[in-house]
């Protein structure tokens, strides 16, 4: 009964509208229409060349006030609310642009290159210096080592591939015309939706808390629809020359940002809160890498003019995603050895964990003699009952680092739990473990103060040999009962087995 009104609920949730409902579904309206002008127009023009811009005006003011009334949702953390109000400009910017565009397209019939006047490239660039803006604040989740270098790469192959697809496909062309005004504010457009390309990129890729996944990838989805499209202009210039890509790529571009924003506000503020785990590998490197490749393999077959610049994209593409996983192999090597160490060696301490102490013990068993010291703390419960686990630990950590120091190279000194220790001596002679053994001892007879009380501590310590082929438990049971027996003696002591 729970999960069924766990599930009524949720389709409440998802089917309940938005009060940015009506914009959202005015701007899918309105790119119908431009849709359809749009594939209708070379196979028959349906009236004047205006009716190719006329939903153009409308989709920035829309897009805007769904960006504002989701900046005023109260449901959503405050991050979140941030950034949407930040992108809020962005699409008044570009739709005035696109205004600006029609008026000069329209006054200037046949002038191919009026299409990029200075008002549409100034208003397109601080759009583009807005989004930019909003991204960069988005607060990131995760401070995990190398976590911001992996995905600066993973970014930066991204933009990379889509600097070379404008290049080859766009400025490469408006080169061929000089470096005029209008020609280099178009040159600096392009480093502007290279940057947001590595932005948005490294929003999607990285750990994040401010953004719903869903509404973050059909922004991603936007902006790159909006960054590539320019490049099929020539192609749309050869169906009719009335016809200009923008007036069909920027209503899309429009619709999924509206329907960003409209799965940002369907999130509940739980669920935004919520840190995004990036998983362990990301495609997108690799789809960029393919992406230029192919582009290198057509060049070389049909446009050969542009090889040069294309194979040395793929190149340092190439040297970028091996740098990214030569650092992923490096940190899954430093995890996996974290990892070991955890499973290995005590938290607390930083020696041997009895597993490991048991391995090793076999392990020398099997090499040669050897001496086997257990150590216990005397009324070490005592301190931790009368000035708390604080102190116990301290005491722990210094009895610790004394048999650590102690320990000779080959050497291993573990806490086989609680207050007891234990340490391994292979192929140690009796004097050799009694050197080992007074050294500890030396050590632990210096206080140790705690809540400003100095404490002495008292251990005992039971010393047992061992050969090839004994039981390692039976080596053990022999170190208990000397330490025993060395707790009937006055101060640290150690006694050893008979």
């Amino acid at each position: 009964m729970l999960t069924y009104v766990r599930r009524v609920s949720i389709r409440h949730q998802v089917s309940t509208p938005t009060p940015a409902r009506p914009a959202t579904r005015a701007c899918l309206a309105l790119f119908a229409v431009a849709l359809a002008v749009f594939v209708l127009w070379p196979v028959h023009p349906l009236g004047p060349p205006w009716l190719l811009w006329i939903t153009t005006p409308a989709y920035g003011p829309l897009l805007a006030i769904v960006f504002w009334l989701l900046s005023r949702n109260p449901g959503l953390p405050a991050p979140s609310r941030a950034f949407w109000r930040r992108l809020a400009p962005a699409p008044l910017l570009v739709g005035a642009a696109q205004t600006a565009q029609a008026v000069d397209v329209l006054g200037h019939p046949g002038a191919r290159v009026s299409y990029t006047g200075p008002v549409t490239l100034i208003l397109d660039g601080i759009a583009l210096l807005v989004l930019c803006h909003a991204l960069i604040r988005l607060p990131a989740g995760g401070r995990r080592t190398g976590a911001a270098a992996r995905v600066a790469l993973d970014a930066g192959t991204v933009a990379l591939a889509s600097a070379v697809y404008i290049w080859h496909f766009g400025t490469r062309n408006a080169l061929g015309a000089g470096l005029t005004p209008p020609v280099i504010a178009s040159l600096g457009l392009s480093v502007f939706a290279v940057l947001v390309v590595f932005a948005l990129a490294k929003a999607v890729l990285g750990e994040h808390s401010a953004l719903d996944s869903r509404g973050l990838r059909l922004l991603a989805a936007a902006v790159l629809v909006g960054t590539l499209s320019p490049m099929l202009q020539p192609l749309v210039t050869q169906l009719d020359p009335r016809l200009y890509v923008a007036q069909v790529y920027l209503p899309a571009v429009f619709c999924l940002s509206a329907k960003a924003a409209e799965a940002q506000w369907r999130c509940s503020a739980a669920r935004t809160r919520k840190v995004r785990r990036r998983r362990p590998y990301s495609l997108l490197p690799y789809v960029a890498v393919a992406a230029v490749d192919g582009l290198l393999l057509w060049s070389a077959t049909a446009d050969r003019r542009d090889i040069v610049a294309v194979a040395c994209s793929a190149v340092l593409l190439t040297a970028v995603v091996a740098t990214r996983q030569a650092r992923t192999l490096r940190e899954n090597a430093r995890l996996l050895a974290e990892l070991d160490h955890a499973a290995n060696h005590d938290p607390l301490t930083g020696l041997a964990n009895r597993a490991l102490f048991q391995q090793r013990l076999e392990q020398a068993l099997h090499d040669g003699p050897v001496r086997v010291a257990v150590l216990d703390l005397d009324s070490f419960k005592q301190v931790n009952d009368t000035y708390g686990h604080e102190a116990g630990d301290h005491l722990l950590t210094t009895a610790a680092r004394a048999l650590a120091a102690a320990a000779r190279p080959g050497d291993t000194a573990a806490r086989l739990g609680g207050d007891e220790f234990v340490m391994l001596l292979p192929g140690a002679d009796e004097s050799a473990t009694a050197a080992v053994i007074d050294q500890v001892v030396t050590a632990l007879d210096a206080p140790v103060s705690a809540r400003g009380t100095q404490l002495r501590i008292r251990a005992s310590i039971g010393v047992a040999s061992a050969f090839p082929g004994d039981d390692p438990r039976t080596v053990i049971r022999h170190a208990d009962q000397a330490m025993y027996a060395a707790k009937k003696r006055p101060g640290t002591a150690w006694q050893s087995a008979a």
